[in-house]
């Protein structure tokens, strides 16, 4: 069975371009390479463009768990830390 994993990230007013590029540029590979990590997908709020989604898909919550004890996490609060507005609302799903 695998597992969602839903964060929504309020962004800064005005740093919501430099965010993006920043989880393009390396931001969605840290979490890509995580192992359990299925695959991350980011969007961007239509109605709010300081919001954004992310989705991960896991092999289980033990591997997301695990990411969050590793340098390579460190590197990715690192480098989209500065960003955020707030903190991130994140729920677990298990797929139907």
């Amino acid at each position: 069975m695998m597992f969602i994993e839903r964060a929504e990230v309020p962004v800064k007013e005005g740093m919501e371009e430099a965010f993006a590029a920043a989880m393009a540029a390396r931001g969605t590979a840290i979490l890509a390479s995580a192992p359990g990590c299925a695959s991350v997908r980011v969007g961007r709020g239509v109605e709010n463009p300081g919001k954004f989604i992310l989705l991960l898909e896991w092999d289980s919550v033990a591997s997301h768990v695990a990411l969050t004890k590793t340098p390579a996490f460190e590197e990715f609060k690192a480098l989209v830390g500065p960003f955020f507005a707030g903190a991130a609302n994140m729920e677990h799903f298990e797929t139907a």
